[in-house]
């Protein structure tokens, strides 16, 4: 969940500076009864009022209010089995939903959800660089390793900032409304606990407001109260705090969440005995987290429809993820200025809770787990069914670079590196969001990347295949298996995309001190191995993209004349392994995997250009650097120092796609930083046919 004050929220887009803001003019949020079509009031939610004369939601006769399973599966099922629909649960939060063939995975809320969509949802700073680039509005900030560049950034903005863990949710680790060096320090130190990497954000008076969209339609939508008493002149805040959370245990969302976090006391230097005035509110904490104690209040009735549709553009930057909550700031009226955003979009959540909006504290229900089922069944969730195909050997060419091993080292930059490869060798252009995170962009669609995983690989698989207690039970093995056998057999890695086997390597283990001799040994497998592949895909609910290990005694022989043992399976296989084997020729995995995310199998035509490169450009190590570069673009050609009017240059012709020149042009104009590049002219050349690179002279 989003973390927030009760008037100060706080958002970050990476690239903002102190104090600015990002993005176009956001919709008001009003009563959409009180102002005309076109209005530029800007009025604040009846919160206040809605509490006042609504009383609080009594719950106390919820059938969910004692359970001691997971609330929002339980209401889910309970909307699937009202549907007619059959529910199947598995373990840790995983069940299925399913009427005949039509069967759809959930992991506790959400459906089918991506896990490189989920993982890009959670890292804060990628999340908001992917929405300010579609034009939501982000508030500036920053994210920091170390304390001295983040307090100088505190320092320079002069104004007031939240401070949270880069990777997190439930308020775990934030601080808002840090007006002070002492409680920057402090903030600070509480972020570090959760997260190596921290984000300052500039603080944004207004209120806070999580809307729900599933489906890319806004459904729900709720403010959250901070956690808060009112005295009564008699009473201490501790004895008020007793009375709330003796309230709140009746409420099925809130039970389990009482008041426990007074960090907004603890700055101020109030004690838990003070005793406020009648009518006094003091606010207890500085988030808004209903984990934390806050209240929730139903408001998608007084909703401006401009606002929703922010949420819904907002929900749209993750179509990997079918329900996305979108935690919102409505810009004060006190503040707001004409012209700027009326509001801002503080951060998106993959798995946003739904009890909150079926049991509000005040205000009307919104069954949302009925919305969330109805629309995974309608014909627009289609998509979501897990998809299972009959397994084929499909082998991969060739590695056509088998010899530039060094140019890539194992771990999880190889794993881009070679996609990235792949992709340009396809005409196919790379966007980097992070040092980990890519998109490619080709004629046919597009298709985000987490290191080697494709945004097909949904968050239950990962889930699974990151288990070993659970695979363990799952994974197949033949009946003739024991125990004892695992010594005399011989360990395979097969390596599936889309059903398709697409390579594999036999692993026998080293000498002692000795690493391991992989094999390429694809053209050896029987096709027994398949119904095997088939049961394994079953039990990890069909990932795109999947390395398995398999022991047997011979690969080449029919499995069912041999022991057998499937002994792990996982969603981000090493595509080094089968690109440079120790033995045999390496297959071109990753060119196989960029087809299948893009969809494409269409030829690419080369093209051939001339650039010269001016500037410091020789004896600074720059033709090596070229060279480096243009392998990892799969570019052929050559490079050469010369003289030009008496003045040295750096020459090269270079052949590869439109996309993989483009991209290294834009890396020439930079160069490396021994070098100084002044300019780089390119011109077209006749294309050669050469298929290396060389360094001339």
């Amino acid at each position: 969940m989003h973390e927030t004050t009760g008037d100060h929220k706080t958002a970050t887009a990476e690239s903002g500076s102190p104090g600015a803001a990002a993005g176009e003019d956001q919709g008001a949020v009003i009563d959409p009864g009180s102002c005309p079509e076109g209005s530029t009031a800007q009025q604040v939610l009846p919160v206040a009022s809605i509490m006042q004369t609504c009383a609080e939601n009594d719950y106390s006769s919820s059938p969910l209010l004692h359970s001691q399973d997971d609330i929002g599966i339980q209401l889910l099922c309970n909307a699937a089995v009202a549907k007619g629909l059959d529910v199947r649960y598995h373990r840790r939060l995983i069940f299925e939903v399913f009427n005949g063939q039509h069967r759809v995975i959930f992991r506790q809320n959400s459906p089918a959800n991506s896990a490189v969509f989920t993982f890009c949802a959670r890292q804060k700073h990628i999340a908001k660089q992917m929405m300010a680039a579609a034009g939501v509005p982000v508030p500036s900030g920053g994210v920091f390793q170390d304390y001295e560049t983040a307090l100088h950034y505190f320092q320079q903005a002069g104004v007031p900032v939240t401070v949270k863990p880069i990777d997190g949710s439930s308020g775990h680790g934030v601080t808002s409304g840090v007006g002070t060096e002492v409680e920057f320090a402090s903030a600070f130190a509480f972020a570090r606990k959760e997260s190596r990497k921290v984000v300052v954000e500039q603080n944004i008076v207004g209120q806070d407001v999580r809307i729900i969209v599933i489906a890319g339609k806004a459904e729900a939508a709720y403010v959250r109260e901070p956690a808060h008493v009112v005295g009564d002149g008699q009473h201490s805040i501790r004895t008020l705090v007793d009375k709330k959370n003796a309230v709140r245990k009746k409420n099925p969302s809130l039970r389990l969440d009482l008041i426990r976090r007074f960090d907004l006391l603890e700055r101020k230097g109030i004690s838990l005995d003070a005793v406020p005035a009648a009518g006094e509110k003091v606010q207890l904490t500085s988030v808004a987290n209903t984990s934390a104690g806050g209240e929730t209040v139903q408001v998608f009735d007084h909703l401006h429809k401009d606002l929703l549709a922010i949420a819904e553009r907002a929900a749209r930057c993750f179509p990997g993820l079918v329900q996305v909550g979108v935690d919102l700031i409505h810009v004060a009226p006190a503040v707001w200025k004409a012209g700027s955003p009326r509001g801002y979009v503080i951060e998106v959540n993959s798995n946003p809770g739904i009890c909150d909006a079926v049991f509000p504290a005040y205000g009307r229900p919104i069954d949302v787990p009925d919305r969330l089922i109805t629309q995974v069944f309608s014909p627009a969730g289609d998509g979501l069914v897990t998809a299972h195909t009959e397994p084929t050997i499909a082998l991969a060419a060739p590695y056509a670079n088998h010899q530039y091993e060094q140019a890539f080292t194992e771990g999880e930059q190889s794993q881009a590196s070679l996609i990235q490869q792949a992709a340009f060798a396809q005409n196919v252009q790379v966007e980097h969001l992070s040092n980990s995170v890519f998109r490619l962009v080709g004629p046919t669609g597009q298709c985000l990347f987490l290191s080697g995983m494709p945004e097909g690989v949904r968050m239950v698989s990962r889930k699974v295949t990151r288990n070993r207690v659970w695979l363990d039970d799952i994974l197949p093995t033949s009946a003739s298996y024991k125990a004892t056998n695992r010594q005399s057999l011989n360990r395979f890695r097969l390596l599936v995309i889309d059903g398709k086997l697409v390579s594999a390597l036999l692993i026998r283990p080293g000498e002692r001190g000795q690493g391991d001799t992989r094999i390429e040994v694809g053209d050896l497998v029987h096709a027994s191995v398949l119904p095997i592949i088939d049961q394994t895909l079953t039990a990890i609910f069909d990932p795109p993209f999947v390395g398995i290990d398999l022991y047997a005694a011979d690969i080449s022989r029919d499995m069912g004349e041999q022991p057998w043992q499937v002994t792990d399976a996982v969603c981000n296989p090493r595509l080094y392994w089968h690109h440079f084997p120790d033995q045999g020729d390496g297959r071109d995995v990753a060119g196989a995997l960029v087809r299948s995310a893009l969809n494409t199998e269409q030829a690419v035509q080369k093209v051939c250009e001339r650039f010269v490169l001016r500037g410091a450009v020789q004896g600074v190590g720059l033709r090596r650097w070229l060279k480096g570069k243009a392998l990892l673009h799969r570019i052929s050609g050559w490079a050469r120092n010369r003289e030009e009017n008496g003045v040295g240059i750096l020459e090269a012709v270079l052949e590869g796609t439109p996309a993989a020149l483009d991209s290294l042009y834009t890396l020439c104009r930079q160069g490396p930083d021994s070098a100084t590049v002044e300019s780089v002219e390119r011109s077209e050349q006749p294309c050669t046919g050469k298929t290396r690179f060389n360094i001339i002279g």
